[in-house]
């Protein structure tokens, strides 16, 4: 368990690279939905499962979508992956 502060250089893109006890500790993984804060002069970070309704950001949507259809059968994963393509197929031959 890490008692002692953790510190991390901020990449060139602006990422920072979360150590993985600390994302082991909280349960993060690949594609988990992570809210950033501003509180008091700082950043605080939490592990959420849904995005708050109205946020309509495109991260936001993404993540939405994604964290969803995680959660999904994999059958039901491509049936929306094909409706998805088939879609913006369409909507590629209407431009």
């Amino acid at each position: 368990m890490m008692k002692e502060p953790v510190y991390r250089l901020i990449d060139a893109k602006g990422r920072v690279y979360i150590p993985k006890e600390l994302r082991e500790r909280l349960g993060m993984e690949p594609g988990c939905i992570v809210k950033l804060l501003v509180e008091r002069g700082g950043v605080q970070l939490r592990k959420v499962h849904l995005i708050e309704m109205g946020d309509l950001s495109p991260e936001a949507m993404e993540a939405y979508v994604t964290a969803a259809t995680d959660r999904m059968p994999r059958e039901k994963q491509i049936a929306i992956a094909a409706r998805l393509l088939e879609r913006a197929r369409k909507e590629g031959a209407d431009t």
